[in-house]
C-alpha cells in the first residue's frame, strides 16, 4: 500500500482566488514536516532560498504567478511551459544529486503532457530525491474527478486557483520558506 501523508492546509479559505479542497485522506509520517523544514533551514542556511517550480501552459498565468510570487519574496522560482520540460530539469537535478524544489505548482490541463502524467513520472524518482517536495494543482475549477483522482498522489497537498492571489503566495512563504517580507 502506498504510503501517503498530510499535511494541514493552511492557506486561505475559499474566495475568489483560492480553493480550499484539502485531500483529507492522507496520513502523517512523523519525519514528512521535519524533513522538509530541515531541508528549508538549510537552504536558507546556506543563503540559498528554497527553489519553487511554476509548471503552467498558459503564457500569461506563467507569468501572472512568477510575479505575485517574486512580490512576496520568493524569488528562486524556475517557470515552464510544458510537464515534459519540468521533468527533464527534475532528472537533470536528480543526476546531479541537487535538492529538488521545495514547492511545484502545477497546472492540470495542458498540452502534450498533462499534470496527471507528470504527477505519474514524477513517482519515478527515488523517495528521497523528492521526499522534501510538496505539490500544489492549479486549476480554474474544482470538478470532483479531479479532486478524487489528486487523492491517489500523495505529492499533492491541495488545489490553488488561478490566479495565484498575493495571499496564497504569502501564505506559502509562510509555511514552506519561513523568508522575511520583502
Amino acid at each position: 500500500m502506498k504510503q501517503q501523508r498530510n499535511r494541514e492546509s493552511k492557506l486561505p479559505s475559499l474566495k475568489r482566488n483560492t480553493m480550499s479542497t484539502h485531500l483529507n485522506n492522507t496520513t502523517t509520517t512523523p519525519g514528512d514536516v521535519s524533513a522538509q523544514t530541515t531541508n528549508v533551514q538549510q537552504n536558507i542556511a546556506q543563503n540559498q532560498e528554497p527553489l519553487t517550480y511554476v509548471v503552467e501552459d498558459d503564457k500569461a498565468n506563467n507569468f501572472l504567478c512568477k510575479m505575485t510570487l517574486e512580490d512576496v519574496g520568493i524569488s528562486n522560482i524556475r517557470t515552464f511551459l510544458r510537464a515534459d520540460a519540468a521533468l527533464a530539469d527534475l532528472k537533470q537535478m536528480a543526476d546531479r544529486n541537487e535538492n529538488f524544489p521545495s514547492l511545484i505548482l502545477l497546472d492540470i490541463n495542458m498540452p502534450s503532457m498533462d499534470g496527471w502524467g507528470f504527477l505519474s513520472e514524477f513517482r519515478n524518482f527515488p523517495a528521497e530525491t523528492k521526499a522534501n517536495t510538496t505539490i500544489y494543482l492549479f486549476s480554474t475549477s474544482e470538478h470532483p474527478r479531479d479532486m478524487e483522482k489528486a487523492k491517489m498522489f500523495p505529492e499533492v497537498l491541495d488545489f490553488l486557483a488561478k490566479p495565484l492571489s498575493e495571499d496564497v503566495a504569502n501564505s506559502l512563504k509562510e509555511k514552506y520558506f519561513s523568508l522575511p517580507n520583502p
